[in-house]
């Protein structure tokens, strides 16, 4: 014996590899140094890598990191001989999965220097089943404590083996104080006799027990199950719940399925439902009235033998398309033919029936018969287009303007283009106040008010307009309570009277300053004899032998008469008290003249003269001599202001033909016309001139004559950005 293990002692390790580590079905590995110097071919089959692989590879590289410091920890361990029992790691294979190993390693000498020899075992799935077992009895474990219906164990004898919190809930005994005791120390003497009877029932018949009662206007359902928790002990699972809340599901989905049959029979809509194959398996009474056939008639026919021939193509695509997508078309035309030949134009919706799998066995579908609302429909759709057509071609603008919002719903063209939109579309949604004149706003909200809430209509004959394209006109506007969409609406018309208001005003500035024409041309005869005698005489004074304090006083004298008596004359001018001499002239003729006539004061001046007079324009007959005088006031009243302003200036004249009219502009850049003054500028003795540097009748003359011609004259003008007087004059002028 002693002579053997001498043997086995002096056997080499390799030679025992060779006999136990190539044939073992347990990996074996020898560590040195930390790496691996042998492998026997078990090993690689459980990590994957060959055993050239592993061979120089550091041990712990294959291993899990986060068991790497357990496994040095029990190297040492081991090293130290305090390592004698196996222990579990986790290690990488070479596919990158892990694998659960347990080791058992021994210091050997190998190649006479120390190493560790170690037998691997792979426990992967033993540690997987092991989880699962953790898993489940944990599940259970929560399933049971958990619980909303009521657990409990008991043998033959009735005594708690096992409860859940919820039945001890129930019972009002603490979980802790049943388990042990018999059902008769917890419940009632006759249910207790009642559950010991069932639980016996089930062991003897071995076989799982269901019923339902009631207690106290409660429902439960219990079911008592069998068990065996060891060869000699046998005990019944008791599960009760309460099923108070679905007994009382279940009758209210009773009676719904009642009242949805009374509401089926009773609704006016057509109700049916057909098969895959498109035969009816359910109608209701309004479906028969509807098509005129009995119940059992209708029973198993076809969808096709009440449908127009033209639109059975059109259902069967509407029930196909239903049972492709499984979802509801809830508005399809269906016209039907009842029994008696009638047709009837119907509104259905068709939806998908599904059986307990899911599955699509058929369609249901619900109608409505639109044939008089579609009549109806097409005469509304033909008077609005009456209404459409002569709401967009009256020549009045015309809008209709929500109550609530004040904002326009409907605008036609004609209002469009009034208040200078590009297009309908463009005015659709717009506040009309925005374009209103701030004293003019309440006004028209009054107007508003009136049509909207006191169903008057109403007038105003004059409000002042800003178009969107920056023009300002003057309107008249009539308002009427209408209803639009079912909404409280206001039909509101506009009409542009600003050329009637230009007339107007042209009227009253003609009469005006042929009033004030009368009265300067008899005040200018009765001033002119005792200015002329004030002229003459001190003329004579003058030229005698006086001081010369009274020379200067004289002359002073002259003076303020002189410009006294051009007063005069400009008074007879504006009162035109010669006559004029008419005769077929060139506009631009008359110009050049004027204006070579103001050429050395443009030239001292420093005033730059633009002109842009058209070569085409036709003649026109006029007086020259006043035309020229029109000219040269406004061109006068242009240089005074541009000189005043920046001592220089530039002067631009502009002659065009349009429309059988001749239109002469005359632009300065002078410090322009207050918006204040813009209007005024032609009253007679109107001025903004120092004392003593103008009259206030100039532009009165240019008015009158221009007037008097049958053409207009009119200023636009911007502060800063200097004034342009505008003449219009006929060309068919007599």
């Amino acid at each position: 014996m002693r002579s053997m293990k001498s043997t086995v002692e002096r056997m080499d390790v390799e030679e025992l590899l060779k006999i136990l580590g190539e044939k073992s079905p347990v990996g074996v590995c020898i560590i040195q140094d930390g790496r691996f110097s042998y492998a026997n071919p078990s090993f690689p089959l459980i990590t994957g890598y060959t055993a050239d692989e592993l061979v120089g590879k550091d041990s712990l590289e294959i291993v899990v990191p986060e068991d790497k410091e357990m496994v040095r920890e029990n190297a040492i361990k081991m090293l130290k001989g305090k390592l004698t029992t196996p222990y579990q790691f986790r290690v990488i294979c070479k596919d990158g999965s892990s694998k659960w190993l347990t080791e058992t390693v021994r210091p050997i000498q190998y190649r006479g220097r120390p190493a560790t020899l170690g037998n691997y075992m792979d426990i992967t799935d033993l540690k997987q089943a092991e989880e699962k077992l953790k898993e489940s009895e944990h599940k259970y474990r929560l399933l049971f404590e958990t619980s909303l219906d009521y657990i409990v164990q008991m043998d033959r004898e009735g005594r708690y083996i096992a409860a859940n919190p919820a039945t001890a809930r129930s019972l009002g005994v603490p979980l802790e104080e049943m388990i042990g005791k018999t059902i008769f120390e917890v419940q009632p003497q006759k249910v207790a006799q009642y559950r010991l009877g069932m639980v016996r029932k089930a062991l003897d018949e071995w076989r799982p027990q269901i019923f339902e009662d009631e207690r106290a206007g409660r429902y439960f359902h219990h079911i008592y199950i069998p068990t065996k928790i060891s060869e000699q002990r046998e005990v019944v699972q008791m599960i009760a719940r309460d099923i108070t809340d679905r007994r009382k599901m279940e009758e209210a989905l009773r009676q719904s399925e009642e009242r949805y049959r009374t509401i089926l029979e009773e609704m006016e809509d057509a109700y049916f439902e057909v098969d895959l194959g498109g035969h009816f398996t359910f109608v209701n009474s309004s479906t028969c009235r509807q098509l005129g056939y009995s119940k059992e008639e209708l029973m198993g026919m076809s969808y096709k033998k009440i449908t127009l021939e033209d639109d059975i193509e059109s259902v069967f695509r509407i029930f196909n398309e239903v049972y492709r997508t499984g979802k509801a078309n809830k508005s399809c035309l269906w016209t039907i033919v009842c029994k008696d030949g009638i047709h009837r134009l119907t509104e259905h919706s068709a939806l998908p029936i599904r059986n307990d799998k899911g599955e699509i066995i058929g369609f249901r579908g619900v109608g409505r018969d639109i044939t008089k609302r579609k009549k109806a429909e097409e005469a509304l759709r033909q008077s609005e287009e009456k209404y459409r057509v002569l709401f967009d071609s009256t020549v009045i603008g015309t809008i209709v303007l929500d109550a609530e919002t004040m904002k326009v719903v409907m605008v036609n063209q004609a209002a469009a283009k009034m208040f200078g939109f590009s297009s309908v579309r463009e005015a659709i949604g717009i506040n009309p106040f925005d374009f209103i004149f701030p004293e003019d706003k309440e006004r028209f909200f009054e107007l508003a008010k009136k049509n909207f809430f006191e169903q008057e209509s109403r007038q105003i004959n004059e409000l002042r307009v800003v178009t969107k394209d920056g023009r300002e006109i003057w309107i008249s506007a009539t308002g009427a309570k209408i209803m639009h969409e079912g909404r409280l609406a206001g039909l509101i018309s506009f009409t542009d009277i600003t050329e009637q208001k230009r007339q107007n005003e042209r009227l009253m500035m003609t009469d005006r300053l042929a009033s004030i024409g009368e009265l300067g041309a008899g005040a200018a005869h009765e001033l002119n004899n005792p200015l002329t005698s004030i002229m003459g005489f001190s003329q004579l004074l003058i030229e005698k032998e006086v001081p010369d304090d009274i020379r200067e006083e004289l002359k002073l004298i002259y003076k303020e008469a002189q410009r006294a008596a051009d007063v005069t004359k400009n008074l007879l001018t504006f009162a035109r008290k010669h006559a004029p001499v008419k005769q077929l002239t060139q506009i631009n003729d008359i110009i050049e003249d004027m204006l070579k006539l103001r050429a050395y004061e443009h030239e001292v001046n420093s005033i730059e003269v633009k002109k842009k007079l058209a070569p085409d324009i036709p003649e026109i007959i006029v007086d020259s001599f006043q035309m020229e005088q029109v000219f040269m006031n406004i061109i006068i009243n242009a240089e005074y202001f541009m000189i005043k302003a920046h001592m220089r200036g530039t002067l631009t004249i502009t002659t065009k033909g349009q429309d059988n009219i001749v239109m002469i502009s005359i632009a300065d850049d002078g410090p322009g016309i207050p918006p204040e003054n813009l209007k005024r500028i032609f009253d007679p003795f109107f001025t903004t001139k120092e004392v003593g540097k103008g009259t206030g009748l100039g532009l009165s003359i240019c008015h009158g004559i221009v007037i008097e011609h049958g053409g207009q004259i009119y200023a636009k003008s911007e502060l800063g950005k200097g004034a342009t007087i505008f003449v219009e004059l006929p060309v068919n002028s007599p």
